[in-house]
């Protein structure tokens, strides 16, 4: 049976970078939310375009994303969603399509402390790679304070990645 594999994490923890190899591993096809936002929109900052523009093209992207992933899964491949899952209801929705497709799904946590996801991010923003957004300290805090850990409550499976989140 294939597998979605939700990875859940704040900017910084590491989810790229243990996405990758988690698609080496599996098998499975990467899915980076961030690419498909820059390939298909460009380089923009959340504050340069606004919050709700931001949010209205992370949307349209995930579900360009999750109908090329269904496929995947239906034909049994492994999917690795590399989308942040900050809130609750967010996985539990990808949790419920992965099982419509036939398969299973598997949180990945990565559990990075927010010292070093903050050291991370002043550097990232310091030299931005290619298909990442330069985050404000601000914003990440606010994103650090929206985050809802994931727990073996959500009725998947649950992989906790401690300390520097796979990297």
């Amino acid at each position: 049976m294939a597998t979605a594999h939700l990875i859940s994490g704040l900017p910084c923890s590491g989810k790229t970078t243990y996405s990758q190899k988690l698609g080496r591993d599996t098998g499975g096809v990467h899915f980076w939310l961030d690419y498909w936002l820059i390939s298909l929109f460009g380089k923009y900052s959340i504050e340069d375009v606004g919050h709700d523009e931001h949010v209205r093209r992370v949307i349209a992207c995930r579900e360009v994303i999750w109908n090329v992933a269904r496929e995947f899964l239906v034909r049994g491949v492994d999917v690795i969603l590399d989308d942040g899952f900050f809130l609750r209801g967010h996985r539990l929705e990808y949790i419920r399509r992965s099982r419509e497709a036939g398969a299973d799904a598997v949180i990945h946590y990565l559990d990075t402390p927010l010292d070093v996801m903050r050291k991370r991010l002043v550097e990232r923003n310091a030299r931005l790679p290619q298909y990442n957004f330069p985050i404000q300290p601000e914003r990440f805090e606010m994103f650090a304070a929206l985050y809802e850990p994931p727990s073996a409550s959500e009725g998947a499976g649950l992989v906790v990645v401690k300390g520097a989140g796979g990297v």
